[in-house]
């Protein structure tokens, strides 16, 4: 079986197989090409974070610096909350949602990236933040990020406990779960954002929120 086509020509070879014994009877095949090299694969998690009884809370962000050489494919963001007081039907839950941004954050807890293949790095340019800095506690000073208007990506109403008598289901919202994924270039970030809920009574201390997200890293072969 032959693999080039009697019909090419200079500088331009068809590769592919012929059927037959007739000479004209050629199937191209194709070779696929990775249009992207991958050299992270990570996780990240928040630390269990408490409602700030405001009407609005950043819980996490995720950015990519100026300069920096990879692009950042971030492919799932999973938030929880667990609530140890009840709410009142006409008390409106945070909105959470989902923003692209591009000024570095500030404050917060800077988070650790975790591989989920131990022999890739991150690159130095990708951050995660949380507004946590343990389990139940808040970070000294709020996680700050700017939130550029007509940034929403996604976006969905937090849960709320009316009763605390009987059976709580897992209140997990995800976000970008078999959708495609959002690309961080540089100076690029994403943000879960607390938006819009009723000062204390919304979102306040005794609740608790966690957030996870998986990205990969990336550079254009």
């Amino acid at each position: 079986m032959g693999d080039q086509a009697a019909s090419s020509t200079a500088g331009v070879t068809a590769r592919g197989y012929q059927r037959g014994a007739g000479s004209g009877n050629w199937d191209q095949f194709v070779v696929p090409v990775e249009d992207k090299v991958v050299s992270y694969r990570g996780r990240v998690g928040t630390f269990i974070t408490p409602g700030r009884a405001a009407v609005s809370q950043k819980i996490f962000a995720i950015h990519n610096a100026t300069g920096s050489t990879v692009l950042v494919s971030v492919n799932r963001i999973i938030v929880d909350v667990l609530h140890t007081a009840v709410k009142a039907v006409t008390v409106i839950p945070p909105v959470i949602r989902l923003h692209r941004f591009t000024a570095v954050p500030t404050n917060g807890t800077a988070l650790t990236k975790n591989p989920l293949d131990t022999s890739l790095s991150s690159s130095a340019s990708v951050t995660a933040w949380g507004d946590a800095s343990a389990d139940g506690t808040g970070s000294g000073t709020t996680l700050t990020v700017t939130i550029p208007s007509n940034s929403i990506i996604d976006q969905k109403y937090g849960p709320r406990v009316f009763t605390a008598v009987g059976y709580e289901p897992i209140d997990t919202g995800g976000f970008l779960i078999g959708e495609p994924d959002v690309t961080l270039r540089a100076l690029e970030g994403v943000a879960v954002f607390l938006d819009a809920a009723t000062v204390t009574t919304g979102n306040p201390s005794t609740d608790r929120w966690s957030v996870m997200c998986d990205w990969t890293e990336y550079t254009r072969p």
